[in-house]
């Protein structure tokens, strides 16, 4: 499901990329080391937590999921078959868990979901859908923008650590923005 939250743009998100490898005290190149961001959660985002749970805990195509809980932050639920290919580092794997983190993240940023569903055609546009939204700082936080201009799709995917679906998508930001 997917909800309007306040407007944002691409150039934003990427410098909220950044913001986010500094607020967890992650390196702003390279391969994203999202198992240990997820230990620092707590630390980062009072109130916030992972859980690791059996696979049968979520829905078959529900990889990992975030809610608010009782505690006034977020808990990410991530079955176990999803963390421990993300710890032999599945590109997938380490994305679905990658997305999930920049949901809570940029709720913390104040991008807070409007529970109102009247938009025009039922559809809203991307640079104000909370899916949207998280999908594409997931993007910028994995394959930081500056230092992968011009890199091949194979580079992409051995440099960054991320699925071959992560790296055609990359590649074709790249296409837009040479257009």
């Amino acid at each position: 499901m997917d909800y309007v939250t306040k407007p944002t743009s691409r150039a934003e998100l990427r410098r909220l990329a950044k913001k986010l490898r500094i607020s967890f005290g992650v390196p702003l190149s390279g391969s994203l080391p999202i198992l240990e961001m997820l230990e620092k959660i707590p630390e980062v985002i009072p109130g916030s937590l992972f859980l690791v749970v059996e696979d049968d805990e979520l829905p078959a195509k529900t990889m990992a999921q975030c809610y608010m809980n009782e505690d006034g932050g977020f808990t990410i639920e991530i079955k176990e078959s999803v963390y421990d290919g993300a710890a032999r580092g599945n590109g997938a794997f380490r994305g679905f868990i990658c997305h999930e983190l920049c949901h809570i993240f940029l709720f913390d940023q104040g991008f807070i979901p409007v529970f109102e569903r009247a938009f025009e055609n039922n559809k809203i546009p991307a640079y104000r859908s909370v899916e949207w939204q998280a999908k594409a700082l997931c993007g910028e936080v994995m394959i930081p923008y500056e230092e992968s201009q011009g890199m091949s799709f194979n580079e992409l995917v051995t440099r960054y650590g991320v699925s071959q679906a992560f790296a055609t998508h990359r590649r074709r930001m790249d296409q837009k923005d040479n257009k």
